[in-house]
């Protein structure tokens, strides 16, 4: 899967250049977009052919930026692009997440096992919906 990895910000980035180690250890290719706007991801995603979005998100508020990431990505043509939310979200932030369509949330400490795992059960559903449209 062709996996788009963005920051909100360029401070505290370990993290996002672990978890884009972890994607390539999986067999994911990653492309690292760094520090972008949401128009300036939807732009690049469309360039890149991103297949998801992984959106590191650390100091700004995540349903503010992911509800305009998804108008940007709809704009586009691309609302069936997956976006992945990584980073501090609080509870109260996970239901407007779903509600905005974030395929998956993960929390500081998640493993990147469970990471590779969700993001190679995405790339098995892309195949067979793939699969099934060209019947």
């Amino acid at each position: 899967m062709r996996v788009l990895l963005v920051q909100d910000s360029t401070g505290h980035s370990t993290g996002y250049h672990v978890v884009a180690r972890g994607l390539r250890d999986a067999g994911h290719e990653v492309i690292l977009g760094g520090a972008l706007l949401p128009r300036e991801i939807a732009r690049l995603a469309g360039e890149e052919g991103a297949e998801a979005i992984g959106y590191r998100i650390m100091d700004a508020a995540p349903a503010i930026l992911v509800g305009r990431l998804v108008a940007e990505l709809g704009r586009a043509g691309l609302a069936d692009v997956p976006v992945i939310v990584g980073g501090i979200v609080s509870d109260e932030d996970r239901p407007r997440l779903a509600a905005l369509g974030v395929a998956g949330v993960f929390q500081p400490g998640a493993t990147l096992e469970s990471i590779g795992a969700f993001f190679g059960g995405l790339a098995a559903a892309r195949e067979r919906r793939d699969a099934g449209s060209r019947r």
